[in-house]
């Protein structure tokens, strides 16, 4: 009987060891198979991106995978010609209003995949998002005709006078995007829009923040006002945002003073119409005299803050301290650690008529904590949110009014930057300047590539790339589209060129009607194919195959289209000069 127990006991033994070694011969097979694969792709985050591999396991019995290690990203550094002390930078920091030398943030703005920027539905902010590369939301469908409907037009009448001599600023200008949302069901019943956009399904909204001092509201299909306008008082010539959280808050700044007095930024509820904050007007910390706000605030979510350059010079950046309460409908900000970050470089203290002028016009871009700006002195800027320091900065040798855009390439982690100028302090006495586009690392600021693109004037009008170029994807991702204005070379003076985004050969080029102000953007059909809408100051809207530049249809509207369009699915809102806004549709 012993004997029978100690070889039940031998045997439990082996059955537990057999167990233990199956165990590891397949953590083995695991480790090993692990170390032969290839490293992941990786998101615009730096996580890891989903594998492209095909999985032909049955789902009733799924094999384990090993989490894959992220790919790390480094950080932006400057290489000796993108030290921002070979441009003479001098910086001095304000917090809460007192003068301090060092900044370490309290809360950090975090910003990741662009495609995550917004929690709603819709086109937020002046190019979509935090990497400004897409003014479109959604698909165009099957676009089976590939032509343009004009689906609608309305009135936005009235004007305010300039600040400066005579004229007024009416209709919608430079850059003058729409914002589209389609809003959440509870958040549409607590504001002040009218029963029958409350009652419509499926409600998507047009705010259209105008030149005449209006901020007009529209139902997407039908053109049907939604609720009173907003007077704000002051002309408004940039996009604005609506809250990426999708909360019922508006930004929008002035780009110009006048008989209401200095411009400023303004934070505006959409609940009920109301201006909740203010600031940067008349700010005397700013070292230069114009005061105008055109850019896009970007606003960071989860941090709940702004961060936000303009043309006064300075950079602001604080909290919201958001309240929403949307049981009661009510929303309040009550903003603090208000930062500012005003600069001088070599170019801008030289003085008289040689000196650049401060500040910036282009929207912010931002990847996790590093943003990015051009500014009217021929600088572009990498900067750490997190501390206020710069990192790297280029000569691009003229003022940039165009929004840059960022991409990274997931397949190596690879970041750039695409911009162009206007035709300023370039410009020689017969008032012509040769206006390049760029590919530029976005980690060290180095050039990748200079198009010498064309030469523009800028006679009555700045010429150059004014408009937002836009970066392709799906079937033309290895294209980016840029627009130049008034081109001398050319019979219309007004020039879009599809270029190779690797190699910056001119893929293909159409000479338009006119010159154009208004940011091209790419929408696709279901298929990935990709079509480019854009308009020109003869008004007229132009419809491109965007891999062959084929002209597809166009329509002549009325007005010149210096605003920049946004797209629904495929419906396409944009405003004109004219004092005319247009919902058009694709296919």
């Amino acid at each position: 009987m012993a004997n029978k127990r100690r070889r039940s006991g031998n045997s439990s033994l082996i059955a537990v060891f057999l167990i233990l070694m199956v165990v590891l011969v397949v953590a083995i097979v695991l480790i090993v198979t692990s170390l032969s694969r290839p490293n992941s792709p990786i998101n615009m985050d730096g996580s890891p991106a989903p594998s492209d591999v095909i999985d032909n396991t049955p789902e009733s019995s799924p094999t384990p995978q090993p989490t894959p290690t992220p790919v790390p990203l480094p950080d932006p550094s400057n290489v000796a010609d993108t030290d921002p002390d070979k441009f003479g930078l001098r910086y001095d920091l304000e917090l809460d209003g007192v003068s301090i030398t060092d900044y370490t943030s309290s809360y950090r703005s975090y910003f990741g995949d662009p495609r995550n920027f917004s929690a709603i539905e819709g086109v937020t902010t002046f190019r979509g998002n935090n990497f400004r590369d897409d003014a479109t939301y959604g698909s165009a469908g099957k676009v089976e005709n590939k032509k343009l409907q004009l689906m609608w037009t309305t009135e936005i009448p009235g004007s305010i006078a300039k600040s400066g001599g005579s004229g007024s600023w009416f209709g919608c200008g430079w850059t003058g995007q729409p914002l589209i949302v389609r809003w959440e069901e509870r958040v549409k019943q607590i504001m002040n829009l009218y029963d029958s956009a409350k009652a419509t399904e499926d409600f998507t909204e047009v705010v259209y923040a105008t030149e005449n001092s209006r901020i007009s509201f529209l139902d997407l299909h039908t053109r049907k006002l939604t609720r009173d306008n907003i007077d704000g008082k002051f002309t408004f010539k940039g996009a604005g945002s609506i809250d990426p959280r999708g909360y019922p808050l508006l930004y929008v700044g002035a780009g110009d003073a006048g008989p209401n007095g200095a411009a400023g930024n303004y934070i505006f509820s959409l609940i009920d119409g109301t201006k909740l904050y203010e600031y940067g007007t008349n700010d005397s910390y700013s070292l230069r005299r114009f005061k105008g706000f055109d850019g896009a605030t970007l606003v960071h979510a989860e941090s709940d803050s702004v961060t936000y350059p303009s043309e006064t010079g300075i950079i602001y950046r604080f909290k919201l301290n958001t309240e929403f309460d949307i049981d009661a409908g009510t929303i309040s900000v009550s903003p603090s650690d208000m930062l500012k970050w005003r600069y001088t470089t070599e170019r801008t203290r030289q003085g008289g008529n040689a000196a650049y002028w401060l500040g910036t016009e282009t929207s912010l871009i931002m990847w996790r904590n590093f943003m990015y700006f051009a500014d009217n002195a021929g600088n572009l800027f990498c900067m750490n949110s997190d501390t206020m320091e710069v990192v790297w900065m280029q000569d691009i040798l003229d003022d940039t009014n165009c929004t840059p855009i960022f991409e990274i390439d997931e397949s190596t982690g690879e970041a750039y930057i695409y911009t162009g100028t206007s035709a300023h302090w370039t410009a020689d006495s017969n008032e012509i300047a040769r206006i390049p586009f760029w590919k530029i690392n976005a980690l060290t600021g180095e050039i990748v590539w200079k198009d010498e693109g064309y030469r523009c004037t800028r006679t009555n009008v700045s010429g150059g790339v004014q408009a937002s170029p836009a970066l392709g994807k799906n079937n033309v991702s290895d294209l980016v589209f840029v627009s130049y204005a008034l081109t001398v070379d050319t019979d219309t003076r007004g020039t879009l060129v599809a270029y190779d985004k690797y190699t910056h050969e001119k893929v293909w080029v159409k000479n338009l009607h006119g010159y154009s102000y208004s940011s091209p953007i790419v929408m696709y059909d279901d298929d990935g194919n990709g079509y480019i809408v854009t308009c020109d100051s003869a008004g007229y809207m132009y419809l491109f195959d965007a891999r062959t530049g084929k002209t597809l249809d166009k329509l002549e509207l009325e007005g010149n289209f210096e605003a920049s369009p946004a797209a629904f699915n495929d419906m396409i809102v944009i405003g004109t000069r004219a004092s005319k806004i247009y919902g058009v549709k694709l296919g």
